[in-house]
């Protein structure tokens, strides 16, 4: 089993090559993509000078499916063309002043 998640894991590409970063000062932020159907893509989070201690998902995808993983999120695109949204509260320190943000992600599945 273990070895299935990480060749799941080496599959799996980044969502974004250039997300908006965030800056945990009540920001919110918004991204988008498009999947193939049921393609995955593993984002990572935490930016050079941030602390991450709380990723939470505050409003889940319709269809696909999206998993908090360390300071990164895994999305599984849902099985049928779709446009979805997800929301993604995350909490913690950037240059030592505390804070929140919301990514606010669009998803197109083709």
């Amino acid at each position: 089993m273990g070895l299935l998640l990480l060749a799941r894991a080496a599959a799996a590409g980044e969502c974004l090559s250039k997300p908006e970063r965030f800056e945990l000062i009540s920001d919110t932020v918004h991204w988008n993509f498009s999947l193939p159907i049921g393609a995955e893509c593993l984002q990572g989070l935490r930016g050079k000078t941030q602390l991450l201690e709380r990723i939470n998902v505050v409003e889940p995808p319709r269809s696909g499916q999206v998993v908090i993983s360390g300071p990164s999120f895994r999305y599984q695109a849902a099985g049928s063309p779709t446009n979805e949204r997800f929301k993604i509260a995350v909490e913690g320190e950037n240059k030592r002043q505390h804070g929140t943000s919301l990514i606010v992600v669009d998803v197109t599945v083709k």
